[in-house]
């Protein structure tokens, strides 16, 4: 009798540990938050995202600066030329991209004579045509925003992500916490038994409470992680408020093959790269490997007319045509090698898409299939929950019954949320792979 009382005793201790533990670890009242406050908050305060935003501003800034003229000034105070003093100078140099062909490059030098405190301007201006030039290439705006909205979209998925972890893992320890009491009820039960053989009770007991720590623990990082992605305090406790619309999606994979080719930089990028060996292997098979260009120029120097008498004002008209001395048929059958090389590149960037598309549908599909799996088996356990209810009311079921029963539908609850909730990812992370905006479609899914 005594060594049960001992028994009783320590396993009160450990409840009352236990309780104490788990209620000093959650002492700060958690703080409900919504899907679009989680946003906001990101949007708003997370450092890397504003800095990627930045970066892109800067780009785009840089991006326009190239079309419209570079101007640079360049000052000499002084210097010494063939052993005499040069007095001060100055220039101012032009440049302007006229496009893919055409190149304007002007220069205007100042100088100044300190015996006779004169000016003496000279300058020049020159203009340059290729005839056989490739076009330049040049991003789009269409690509700068796609790397906006894959950023953007990017962070809504971390965002959701975390907020579903989150609540997975708070409804876990849920679970484990029911599970806990009702271990201590069967133990409690068992105390009142004599003779009662309750190593077992005891061993899961042990058991249910490091599995309550572990997932408490799990639950602390979730935080930490989430405070960090939101740019608030540590510490700072989340309770998140997620539900799932009811839908089922249609999947076309023609319709999707579009979007998600018409999405992808990479694709693009193949695109371009084999656009760009053709285009290089037609003007070959055209000019033959004949490189002709026209050039001309106008030259300003007032100084040479003082010294010399030279006309101030002289202009040249030029045209020049160069080949260099190798053998097209091996200069063509390279630049065929390296078209083929890029259609195949294209090839192989649309199956690895289209590979990927499918692998993600596939996604929706099965996640489709677990949510309709996880309603059968909640429909299930709460009829086995009516069924246990009307067994105890007819005596034939005992409190801890009911209570094991209950304790398995709200799991099979839980279950079932969960699945709504992966089933809404997916969906997501087929959208953002077609390049939608994930920042207004997702309420669409997940509020």
């Amino acid at each position: 009798m005594k060594t049960r009382s001992c028994k009783i005793l320590t396993a009160a201790l450990l409840i009352i540990a236990c309780c104490g533990f788990f209620q000093s670890g959650r002492a700060a009242e958690p703080r409900k938050i919504t899907l679009a406050e989680a946003l906001d908050l990101a949007f708003e305060q997370n450092t890397s995202h504003a800095l990627f935003v930045w970066e892109q501003e800067l780009l785009e800034k840089r991006e326009e600066l190239r079309k419209h003229p570079r101007i640079t000034a360049q000052a000499e105070p002084g210097g010494v030329r063939n052993g005499e003093f040069a007095g001060p100078e100055g220039s101012i140099s032009l440049s302007m991209p006229l496009g893919g062909h055409f190149s304007l490059e002007g220069t205007l030098r100042v100088g100044l004579d300190e015996q006779k405190v004169k000016f003496s301007p000279s300058g020049s201006l020159n203009l340059d045509y290729d005839f056989f030039a490739l076009p330049e290439t040049v991003k789009s705006e269409l690509l700068a925003e796609q790397n906006r909205q894959a950023q953007s979209n990017s962070l809504v998925l971390q965002t959701v992500d975390l907020l579903v972890q989150l609540r997975q893992q708070l409804d876990y320890r849920k679970q484990e916490e029911g599970a806990l009491r009702h271990l201590e009820d069967l133990l409690a039960a068992a105390s009142l038994t004599p003779n009662y053989d309750d190593l077992e009770l005891r061993q899961k007991f042990r058991a249910q409470t490091e599995a309550l720590a572990r997932t408490q623990e799990e639950l602390e990082q979730l935080q930490l992680r989430l405070s960090v992605l939101l740019g608030e305090a540590e510490g700072v406790q989340y309770d998140p408020v997620i539900t799932v619309e009811d839908f089922r999606l249609e999947l076309n994979e023609d319709e999707l093959k579009e979007e998600v080719f018409a999405a992808s930089p990479q694709l693009r990028e193949a695109q371009a790269r084999l656009a760009a060996a053709r285009q290089e292997l037609e003007l070959e098979r055209k000019s033959r490997g004949w490189d002709l260009k026209a050039s001309g120029g106008v030259n300003l120097n007032q100084a040479g007319l003082e010294q010399t008498g030279s006309k101030p004002l002289n202009w040249h008209i030029g045209l020049t045509a160069t080949k260099t001395l190798y053998p097209q048929s091996i200069v063509l059958e390279e630049l065929e090698l390296a078209a083929a090389q890029a259609e195949h590149a294209l090839e192989t960037q649309e199956r690895a898409l289209l590979a990927e598309l499918r692998s993600v549908m596939q996604g929706v599909r099965s996640a489709a299939e677990m949510l309709q799996l996880k309603g059968e088996h909640l429909a299930e356990a709460r009829e086995d929950l009516a069924f246990r209810q009307r067994q105890y009311a007819a005596g034939l079921a005992t409190e801890l019954q009911v209570q094991e029963t209950f304790l398995s539908v709200q799991r099979a609850e839980d279950d079932y949320a969960h699945s709504k909730l992966l089933y809404a990812q997916s969906v997501l992370a087929l959208w953002n792979l077609c390049g939608r905006d994930l920042r207004t479609l997702v309420f669409a899914v997940i509020n």
